[in-house]
């Protein structure tokens, strides 16, 4: 079965694959304030008694502190949201995916893990953090690189705030049957902005760049 982003009737333009998914992989990238689909990469939820062991059987440290983030790599990360919850998020190259291969459903070893088909996007740019002020009633002044549980545009969602230089992105994500009416929404208040859709590349090319001056 294809892969389909929950907001591909709300995509127009060339797409090409990313982790199986058609993506925009360059959008209007003359806009200062952007929002970009990034729903085809990969997410699990990794639940259970021996979840730690689990994690660790598959060479991936397991964090000890609730909603901090560790860095796996390539835009990869794994989250601990509960005593014995994990939420593991792949990249672009699907580093992850290759590692974990095609997981069986249901319980393995007294541990559950399941694909996540989530509308995910990243909002950045010039009023980004005017538009998170609006649409999260979180004060997200002072998080850096925080999973958070919470609700955005009314909606029940995950985001992480992810800090470099000093700029700031917001990731989203959300359960998909929730995901068009979420991304039509954060869409028109960033076109209300002068701002646009933005691909996959575009972020990545900036977000590297502004590591390098970092």
């Amino acid at each position: 079965m294809n892969r389909q982003s929950p907001a591909h009737r709300c995509l127009s333009g060339p797409k090409q694959s990313v982790a199986g998914m058609p993506a925009i992989l360059r959008g209007e990238k003359n806009h200062s304030t952007w929002l970009v689909d990034f729903s085809p990469l990969r997410r699990w939820l990794v639940r259970g008694g021996q979840a730690s062991a689990w994690l660790e059987q598959h060479a991936i440290d397991s964090p000890e502190a609730c909603f901090r983030v560790s860095d796996l790599g390539e835009d990869g990360f794994v989250v601990r949201t509960g005593v014995a919850e994990y939420f593991l998020h792949d990249g672009p190259g699907e580093c992850l995916h290759g590692r974990l291969g095609e997981l069986p459903g249901g319980l393995i070893q007294g541990t559950r893990v399941v694909a996540r088909d989530d509308l995910e996007v990243v909002l950045g740019g010039e009023y980004a953090a005017d538009l998170m002020c609006e649409f999260c009633a979180l004060d997200l002044g002072a998080v850096e690189n925080d999973f958070l549980l919470t609700r955005v545009a009314g909606i029940a969602a995950w985001l992480r705030v992810e800090a470099v230089g000093e700029q700031r992105y917001y990731r989203i994500g959300c359960d998909p049957s929730y995901g068009e009416y979420l991304f039509e929404t954060l869409l028109d208040a960033v076109h209300e902005c002068g701002g646009g859709l933005w691909g996959h590349e575009d972020f990545y090319e900036l977000r590297g760049n502004q590591h390098d001056a970092s």
